[in-house]
């Protein structure tokens, strides 16, 4: 069985054991459609509902989570799912996950690989081990990697301007 994560517990809210779900989903309020969600190693189950929205954080309720105190023990845990609860992809999608171990060429030569994907709210960053060992990260975009070959496991990166001097 292969995860996928679909979101994390960043806080608790409220006395009675819900917890603030960042969610990694489109469409965010579907996370329970997903139950029961796991824990990284696939160990703990977890069945899940949504009581409500705060920002871009859902307000969750985990079964058999009553206090504020139990649900404190959750914090920072990633919530996952069996990648096969999750619709196929279309031709060009891609989730993300699929970008972790990808090579990165750039004009054709190995420039690096896809070590981690992240988006702090403004946008997401892949971070790419170069090829000299160097840990770097670009924002994103089709303008910077305007080739996604999930099938060949390659992305095509143009250099942004000014990035030339950081990765030499």
């Amino acid at each position: 069985m292969s995860f996928i994560a679909v979101g994390k517990i960043v806080n608790v809210h409220g006395i009675k054991g819900l917890v603030k779900v960042k969610p990694y989903l489109t469409h965010t309020t579907d996370l329970p459609q997903f139950n029961p969600l796991t824990d990284k190693l696939g160990k703990k189950s977890f069945e899940v509902s949504v009581q409500g929205q705060q920002g871009d954080m859902l307000l969750v309720a985990i079964k058999g989570i009553t206090s504020r105190e139990i649900a404190e023990q959750f914090k920072g845990m990633e919530l996952f799912t069996d990648r096969n609860k999750l619709p196929k992809t279309q031709n060009g999608e891609f989730y993300y996950c699929d970008l972790i171990g990808m090579n990165v060429f750039e004009n054709n030569s190995l420039f690096g690989q896809v070590v981690k994907v992240n988006n702090f709210g403004a946008g997401t960053i892949l971070e790419i081990k170069t090829a000299s060992g160097k840990i770097l990260d670009f924002s994103f975009s089709k303008q910077t990697f305007p080739v996604v070959d999930t099938e060949n496991n390659r992305l095509e990166i143009v250099i942004p301007a000014g990035m030339e001097k950081v990765i030499k």
